[in-house]
């Protein structure tokens, strides 16, 4: 860190002393967005109603999604031109680094196939499985018979509820790619 121009030390090899972090201030993530934002929309892109973190940008011929995580940014679309472009004036206006196809987003792999793309979870599920000790098991339909009413007064109270809500919280996050599962989590 360097003195400001107006402060004069008495000694020549001065250190200052940080009284507050220069970085991760309450307003900066809020702030990053709005620069985002308005040279997003510079280029024609608006954000998504249902998910602020999702710009789009669709044309007669073409369409073009930007997803936005912290300081991430996952960019596809049809015009392979306009992607070029986009990454272009990004990194003309922020300095970006080009990670070039993604791999893997927020526990999601991405994989290229001939047909497109496919999302996975696998490394996320063994994950879960094995820090529930789940390992290889029995597949059931529904665990439940089907008429059985579920109450708040009935039946043990889980020993350890913050396990259970976090499991919940977990298989909750794979319905991102296993929709299947959303009736049964």
């Amino acid at each position: 860190m360097q003195l400001p121009p107006s402060f004069q030390s008495p000694y020549s090899n001065a250190i200052c002393r940080l009284r507050k972090s220069l970085y991760g201030l309450k307003q900066a993530s809020r702030q990053w967005y709005a620069k985002l934002s308005e040279v997003l929309f510079q280029r024609g892109y608006t954000h998504s109603e249902n998910d602020y973190s999702l710009f789009c940008k669709k044309n007669a011929q073409s369409v073009f999604f930007l997803a936005v995580y912290v300081d991430d940014i996952l960019l596809t679309g049809n015009d392979e031109a306009e992607i070029v472009s986009l990454k272009s004036f990004l990194d003309h206006s922020f300095k970006i680094k080009d990670l070039g196809y993604a791999h893997y987003f927020l526990g999601i792999e991405i994989l290229r196939t001939d047909r497109g793309l496919l999302l996975t979870q696998r490394k996320f599920t063994l994950e879960l499985l094995e820090e529930f000790s789940s390992g290889p098991s029995s597949s059931v339909t529904c665990p439940l018979d089907y008429n059985t009413k579920l109450t708040s007064h009935e039946g043990d109270l889980l020993p350890y509820p913050s396990t259970y809500r976090r499991l919940i919280e977990k298989l909750n996050f794979l319905t991102n790619t296993r929709p299947n599962i959303a009736f049964s989590v």
